[in-house]
């Protein structure tokens, strides 16, 4: 129970998660992940990089096609999983998506919110961090 006055209690609601829906979801941002993973890519390829450019550095950036590849296959993976999985299989929504730190991805996850789609046509200002 969560107190919110001498006098007020909100008791906490447990939710439950289809575990089924929730690989599904996964498997859904997996692919996301894959597609931004590739336009990081496509990005890079059209930077132009000094003439004597690290070998090493060069390997290290191709590193990225390999992470594509595998949030692709995984995507894959995880959405034939949520298809054979047991329809009445529940988990508790809370400890398991509380242990996330980014919302837009706990929203993602979550079978009983609306997704949020990254604004693929965004003009708008570029922030370098």
């Amino acid at each position: 129970m969560i107190v919110m006055s001498s006098q007020e209690t909100v008791p906490l609601t447990r939710r439950d998660l289809p575990l089924d829906a929730l690989a599904a979801r996964i498997g859904d941002e997996l692919d996301t992940l894959a597609r931004l993973s590739s336009d990081v890519q496509r990005a890079l390829s059209m930077c132009h990089f000094a003439d004597h450019t690290d070998p090493k550095a060069i390997r290290g950036l191709q590193g990225i096609d390999r992470i594509t590849q595998a949030l692709e296959d995984l995507g894959r993976l995880m959405a034939a999983v949520s298809g054979e999985m047991p329809k009445d299989v529940k988990l508790h929504a809370v400890p398991i998506l509380s242990r996330l730190r980014l919302h837009e991805l706990i929203t993602n996850l979550d079978p009983e919110q609306e997704k949020i789609t990254p604004d693929q046509g965004s003009d708008g200002d570029i922030q370098w961090f």
